[in-house]
């Protein structure tokens, strides 16, 4: 079964994200939606989540050595922010038909939101649509990449949609030439938990 993921940036290109100094993520209540009716307790599920999230983030910045990891920053709410801060925060929620439906009439799975003047967004159409390839596939579009087909055909990009998909060495080779301050030089060779 393939998941379809679309991303949609509003008018004009997404906000630049400094590697140099951290990316917020901010989970908004939404994304808990359901947790409190879960068998194994809202905690559990909570924490499920979260762990899902972090885990499609860490596929993205697995391949960089301590000294050169960009950081994210998972906030359980606003009030937890610097004051000073580079980058846009980016929240994370669950919507139901918010990303759009497909030509079949399904919704699509998930999508990264952005428009002028307003936050960028990586939103989930169901709460068992939070998982770590879909995290990895939205958290690309927050880091810049637009399309979903700038790797060769068989590489199984997580950029892509087939299944199943990796963040690959190629995805962090684009991701660097988006970002100047990327340090590829000394990334790590092997990833972590592949």
């Amino acid at each position: 079964m393939a998941i379809v993921v679309l991303g949609i940036c509003g008018c004009g290109s997404a906000p630049y994200m400094d590697l140099r100094h951290p990316i917020y993520l901010v989970p908004d209540k939404s994304l808990w939606s359901g947790c409190d009716q879960n068998p194994e307790g809202n905690t559990a599920c909570r924490a499920t989540r979260f762990q899902r999230v972090k885990e499609g983030v860490n596929q993205w910045f697995d391949y960089f050595d301590e000294d050169n990891r960009p950081r994210v920053v998972i906030i359980s709410s606003k009030k937890g922010l610097p004051a000073k801060r580079v980058n846009e925060i980016i929240y994370l929620k669950i919507k139901t038909g918010r990303c759009g439906k497909e030509k079949s009439g399904r919704n699509f799975a998930a999508c990264y939101n952005w428009a002028p003047f307003s936050s960028p967004e990586i939103v989930f159409d169901r709460p068992d649509l939070v998982t770590p390839h879909l995290m990895a596939h939205e958290f690309g579009h927050a880091l810049g990449r637009r399309g979903h087909n700038d790797v060769p055909e068989g590489e199984y990009s997580v950029m892509s949609y087939k299944l199943p998909t990796n963040v690959l060495l190629r995805d962090i080779k684009i991701m660097c030439r988006l970002h100047h301050e990327c340090r590829m030089e000394k990334r790590k060779q092997h990833r972590r938990n592949p």
